[in-house]
């Protein structure tokens, strides 16, 4: 496969749907760059993003998502993006401009099972939203951006060749 020739591929989904593992093992398998935006956000304010919200408030994350996912271009080839990417139009079009956007779907009783039932996974939502709550808000939002839509129940061989096959 000519390495020139992949598209980009933008993972969105709730946290615990698989983002980053389904990137890295793409990753592996291609042998093409990936990053996933909440390292970067982490990185760039030396804390984690349950620390940042703490200290900052669910909005100031989305802000610092933005910021993040705009600086990235064509360049990278498989991006996770955090669970909230999708609040803004900004960061979507601009993904959209240069990557295919798959949307992990995976069931809320499985996210719960791999994030529990808190927040601890510094999730960009207002404080006293149940995980039912943000998945119910974002689940529309997920499916407008996506361009393909993947089970996030599958294994990761079987998500690996679907998105081989879509790219």
């Amino acid at each position: 496969m000519d390495m020139h020739r992949i598209k980009n591929v933008s993972f969105i989904g709730m946290a615990g749907c698989g983002k980053s593992t389904i990137g890295k093992a793409l990753s592996k398998n291609l042998g093409i760059n990936f990053t996933d935006t909440d390292l970067l956000i982490e990185e760039k304010f030396k804390a984690s993003l349950e620390q940042i919200k703490k200290d900052n408030g669910y909005k100031f994350i989305r802000r610092a998502e933005e910021e993040v996912i705009l600086s990235l271009d064509k360049h990278i080839k498989i991006i996770s993006t955090g669970g909230s990417a999708v609040y803004s139009e900004k960061s979507m079009f601009h993904l959209s401009s240069f990557s295919k956007i798959v949307y992990i779907n995976t069931p809320l009783e499985e996210i719960k099972n791999r994030i529990g039932q808190g927040q601890q996974r510094g999730l960009a939502a207002p404080e006293g939203l149940s995980i039912d709550d943000i998945y119910k808000e974002r689940e529309p939002l997920y499916k407008k951006w996506a361009d393909t839509t993947l089970d996030g129940k599958d294994s990761v061989e079987n998500l690996l060749s679907s998105i081989l096959s879509f790219i």
